[in-house]
Formats: structure tokens, C-alpha cells, sequence
């Protein structure tokens, strides 16, 4: 797998997102973000941003909140599967340090990659 961070591997346009937000199959939370996805028919996931101006005032900090969030993504996307993923920034994710952010983001990635593999264990299971 590549560790690159192409257009590919970007949800572009508002009805990627849109599908997204319809059709969401796992949700993971914390205090400072929102993680949903759905399952894609692509070979890789894919990741949208929504980084609201009203829960991280200034642009140089919403800027430096999706700079941690796309390496972060860029570095377990093997792990994430034919995910689209949509990443919800909430109020005081601006103020956290940067390796307190890498750190959410990095077990973020996790729960998502447990609760993908747990879904797919449970259709597998439904069909059996």
C-alpha cells in the first residue's frame, strides 16, 4: 500500500460526503472528534475533513488540526480497509498539544479499524 496522500485517497466531492453521512456503518467518539464511515466499494479508504470554523476559531489552528489528522491517516490506511471516512472536528480539539492530538487520533484509528473488523466477523457470521 502506498503511504501517499493522492486525490485518491480524498473524498472530493459533497456527494461522497453526502454518502457518507447517509449511509454511516461505524461511528467512533471521543471528546474533541467524530469519526464516521461506510463501507466503499473501492480497494482503499478514503478521508473527508470538516473542520468548522465555529469549533476552532483560528485558520493556522484548524490548518494544524488537519495536518495531524491526514498523516495520521496516511500512517494506519492499510489498517482502515474500503472505508469512506468523514472526521468531525468538535470544540477543544484546537487546544490540545500536538502529541496529545496524535495520540486521540492514533487510538481513534484503532477503534475503527477493531469496530470494521468486528462488523465484517458479523456478517460473515450472519451468512453462515
Amino acid at each position: 500500500m502506498s503511504f501517499t496522500f493522492g486525490r485518491d485517497v480524498r473524498l472530493c466531492s459533497a456527494a461522497d460526503f453526502k454518502q457518507v453521512f447517509d449511509h454511516t456503518d461505524i461511528k467512533v467518539s471521543s471528546r474533541h472528534l467524530l469519526i464516521l464511515a461506510c463501507e466503499s466499494k473501492l480497494d482503499h479508504p478514503r478521508l473527508g475533513l470538516v473542520i468548522a470554523k465555529k469549533n476552532i476559531r483560528k485558520a493556522t489552528g484548524r490548518n494544524r488540526v488537519k495536518r495531524h489528522i491526514r498523516e495520521t491517516f496516511r500512517l494506519h490506511q492499510d489498517e482502515l480497509g474500503n472505508l469512506d471516512i468523514v472526521v468531525l472536528a468538535r470544540k477543544g480539539l484546537g487546544e490540545l498539544e500536538d502529541c496529545d492530538i496524535n495520540k486521540l487520533l492514533t487510538n481513534q484509528w484503532f477503534k475503527l479499524a477493531r469496530r470494521r473488523n468486528e462488523r465484517k466477523v458479523s456478517k460473515m457470521e450472519a451468512i453462515a
